[in-house]
């Protein structure tokens, strides 16, 4: 058994608490001797019960047993003892002791920015994310956010669409997908950025694991985003750990009227800077020395796609303001049902990107 293995036993047996696999770890001289170590030394360990050393001897005999579950669902565990584990995610309070991990984590060279905000959000805020994350991207900094509706998916969205690195902060197993309909954007992540769960692959989303997820995305990252928080928005609450460790806290100022942007414009109150472009956010983190192929090329004006007169009709109704679907019919001149079809079929050739409020805009 490998560092991993051994650090997998110890956190699937505890049930990921951090506070008592810490509290082990500190008490014996490396994770190898946890594994060999006593009852009776583990009864002196400050936190850990009966019912935990129970756990932990039943462990061993399903060590297996996870490692199958964990290839079954093409995830590995990487322990915070891996040279692979995320250097700046060590650095916040009870990092995970592991993460499951499918895709590619960041490395030393990558500068990673987390764009993040409410799941209700107005259609301003969705397409702020997404163009801001697009340009962001193209830029060669990573976007992290945590694929859920509203601003998170518009952010992962952003990434995709300029060809660049995005990674997928879960409160919840790699085999689940919350909300259901984000499956999609969950298998594009899944082919080509990286996704992350401090849980095991089966995990069902338990509320309070959000509020864990949410000191990954701030961890992982040099400075987080608000695109658009009501002043009582869970995404405050990853702001709080990213002030805590030291982050860089950006926000994106909104209408004064509306109640979706008050926790955002209160940052910037207190002092926060204040985001509307990607040289904002160069100025704050600094540039990214990037590579030629996080850049998707935009297409030429004459669209030399393999398009049919039909679909064309519908991808020319379509520009960088969002359009709706009744729009789009009347303009197209063709019925409700075929625009559906085309639409749909545009978004998974990822050219075009649905808003919220069935709205679409460009996605090149």
């Amino acid at each position: 058994m490998n560092e991993n293995t051994y650090v997998l036993w110890l956190s699937h047996s505890l049930n990921n608490n951090n506070k008592k696999i810490y509290s082990i770890l500190e008490n014996t001289k490396s994770i190898q001797a946890v594994f060999d170590l006593p009852e009776y030394e583990l009864r002196d360990v400050p936190g850990i019960k009966q019912k935990d050393i129970e756990n932990l001897k039943n462990g061993k005999s399903l060590i297996n047993q996870w490692l199958f579950e964990n290839n079954k669902a093409e995830v590995r565990f990487v322990s915070i003892f891996d040279n692979e584990y995320p250097a700046l995610l060590k650095e916040i309070y009870e990092p995970p002791v592991g993460i499951y991990v499918t895709g590619n984590l960041p490395d030393e060279n990558d500068i990673c920015v987390s764009i993040i905000g409410a799941r209700r959000c107005s259609e301003y805020g969705a397409q702020t994310a997404y163009f801001l994350s697009k340009e962001a991207a193209a830029q060669g900094y990573t976007i992290v956010s945590g694929l859920a509706r509203g601003i998170d998916s518009m952010s992962h969205n952003g990434a995709i669409a300029a060809n660049g690195k995005t990674i997928a902060v879960l409160g919840f197993g790699h085999n689940i997908c919350y909300p259901a309909e984000n499956r999609g954007l969950m298998d594009k992540i899944r082919e080509n950025g990286c996704i992350i769960s401090e849980y095991p692959p089966d995990t069902k989303p338990v509320d309070y694991m959000f509020r864990q997820r949410n000191r990954i995305i701030a961890g992982l990252s040099k400075g987080i985003i608000v695109v658009e928080a009501a002043r009582k928005s869970g995404t405050l609450s990853t702001v709080d750990f990213a002030l805590d460790a030291g982050r860089t806290v950006m926000a994106v100022p909104s209408n004064i009227t509306s109640k979706l942007g008050e926790g955002t414009n209160d940052l910037i109150k207190q002092g926060c800077p204040l985001i509307s472009s990607v040289e904002d956010i160069v100025l704050e983190l600094g540039k990214v020395e990037k590579e030629e192929t996080y850049i998707k090329e935009e297409i030429a004006d004459d669209y030399s796609y393999n398009l049919s007169p039909e679909e064309m009709k519908v991808f020319s109704c379509i520009g960088k303001e969002a359009v709706g679907i009744e729009y789009i019919k009347t303009k197209a001149g063709i019925t409700l049902q075929e625009v559906q079809s085309i639409l749909t079929m545009l978004e998974i050739e990822g050219l075009i990107t649905k808003l919220p409020g069935e709205r679409y805009i460009k996605a090149i």
